[in-house]
């Protein structure tokens, strides 16, 4: 029997158009715009929008497959943000992550960490993949906290890597995950 405290908080699901639309909604969220370096979406704007779901910032990963996941509260059913697997190579054994907690209200409290982990074990269990990456902007200290907590370390800093709204460059961390690690 299933308890209280193993109960799933989120599932994933395939992106749909009116999740996209709903995330480009609140996309406009100072803590999002600071956390993700996006520019705020107009509704007209959904191939940027998905773009940006498959953009690569991880050096040399450069496949062209990807998967984008709602995350859906299982509360509520509730659209609450997404994540990707994205730049999977031919060989089918790395990728780059991603993932946006959109609806503020579902932010720290462990949903983020729960739909990070059922990402992973999908990209480790159905796709096979050995090696998992992904980039973080060095002040999201909450990002890290969960990225490490599923596994991911710290690898490299990677300097002047990403261009903001604004025009400047920031750096970001590279943090890894192997299939290995988790064994």
């Amino acid at each position: 029997m299933e308890t209280m405290e193993n109960k799933l908080k989120v599932s994933l699901s395939t992106l749909e158009d009116k999740h996209s639309y709903h995330y480009m909604a609140l996309s406009s969220d100072p803590e999002l715009i600071a956390t993700m370096g996006w520019m705020p979406f107009r509704p007209d704007e959904k191939e940027r929008f998905i773009q940006f779901t498959r953009v690569l910032s991880v050096p040399n990963q450069d496949g062209t497959k990807a998967f984008v996941f709602s995350i859906i509260s299982e509360a509520d059913g509730r659209a609450i943000g997404y994540t990707s697997i994205k730049g999977i190579d031919e060989e089918g054994a790395s990728a780059e992550v991603g993932i946006a907690i959109m609806e503020r209200e579902y932010r720290k409290h462990g949903y983020g960490t729960e739909a990070l982990k059922q990402v992973v074990d999908h990209a480790f269990n159905k796709l096979d993949l050995t090696l998992l990456s992904l980039t973080v902007f060095l002040a999201n200290k909450v990002a890290i906290r969960v990225y490490e907590k599923v596994g991911f370390r710290k690898i490299k800093r990677l300097k002047d890597s990403w261009l903001l709204p604004n025009g400047e460059y920031t750096d970001l961390w590279l943090m890894e995950l192997s299939r290995d690690s988790l064994s």
